[in-house]
């Protein structure tokens, strides 16, 4: 049995893919209460939510009907967790435990699925890979721009996109090396801890940030006086002269008197001045 065929029947992966699409209605539907929208608010987005990195994966592909609207179930799904979000405020830290195993376990069943389907469509590696982290994180992300939010996965939030990127290359290895169809869940069980510790520990990427002088002022003299001290011997070094400085002198005056004082100093005296 092939790694996609394991996906595609077992009915434990497929009770554990459809409730991950109840807990991204729900996630969905939380969104949706905290910003008052009415039940098409609260279905379009659960919708979304659960089903639209898989639509948006099988619409790429352009293998006929989203596996989506392939049956009632889906739908339904979705559907069903966007209206417990409507009816029930899903507060509480063992709730909010549960959601994030749950939402972790399906992220890592989605992107081995879409990366195996990609896989099969006569895709390559990295177009595989691509499209099995959209099948995982895309509607959330979709989900983020529709209530005006920038998506979680570009920054400071858990690493889903990049548990989603563990899962698809364990999956694209074990279809490239011919191993037994069951070894594809090792590299599912990894993408979900990974999910689950990034959540659990508050692990993110480095976000960019540019660079900023946080010198203060006394340190910024203190810079300022050794390049004078530097450039004053490199100039002692060309020209032979030593000019004679105190050691902590800041004050261009002091500087400019000084240099004329080592330059009179080395100029040649004309005949007949006094020695």
């Amino acid at each position: 049995m092939t790694p996609v065929q394991l996906l595609a029947s077992n009915d434990l992966l497929r009770a554990l893919d459809l409730v991950g699409v109840v807990v991204m209605g729900i996630t969905g539907g939380s969104i949706a209460r905290g910003l008052r929208f009415d039940p098409v608010g609260f279905a379009a987005i659960g919708i979304v939510s659960g089903l639209g990195g898989g639509i948006l994966r099988d619409v790429m592909l352009d293998q006929g009907v989203p596996a989506a609207f392939g049956g009632p179930w889906y739908l339904v799904c979705a559907l069903a967790g966007a209206g417990f979000s409507f009816l029930v405020a899903a507060d509480g830290t063992a709730w909010r435990r549960l959601m994030v195993g749950l939402d972790a376990t399906a992220l890592g069943l989605w992107a081995a699925t879409g990366t195996l389907k990609s896989l099969a469509a006569g895709l390559d590696v990295l177009a595989a890979i691509l499209l099995g982290i959209v099948s995982a994180v895309g509607g959330g992300a979709i989900r983020d721009l529709l209530v005006g939010r920038i998506p979680v996965i570009f920054g400071g939030g858990p690493l889903y996109a990049t548990s989603a990127l563990v899962t698809a290359t364990g999956a694209v290895l074990v279809q490239a090396l011919h191993l037994p169809g069951a070894l594809v869940l090792v590299a599912v069980v990894l993408g979900t801890s990974l999910a689950i510790l990034s959540q659990w520990r508050s692990w993110g990427l480095p976000s960019h940030q540019d660079w900023q002088v946080t010198l203060s002022a006394s340190q910024m003299r203190t810079m300022v006086r050794r390049v004078r001290r530097s450039e004053r011997r490199r100039v002692a070094r060309e020209t032979g002269a030593i000019p004679v400085l105190p050691p902590d002198a800041a004050d261009g005056h002091l500087v400019a008197e000084d240099l004329g004082s080592a330059a009179s100093a080395a100029s040649p005296r004309s005949p007949g001045s006094p020695a």
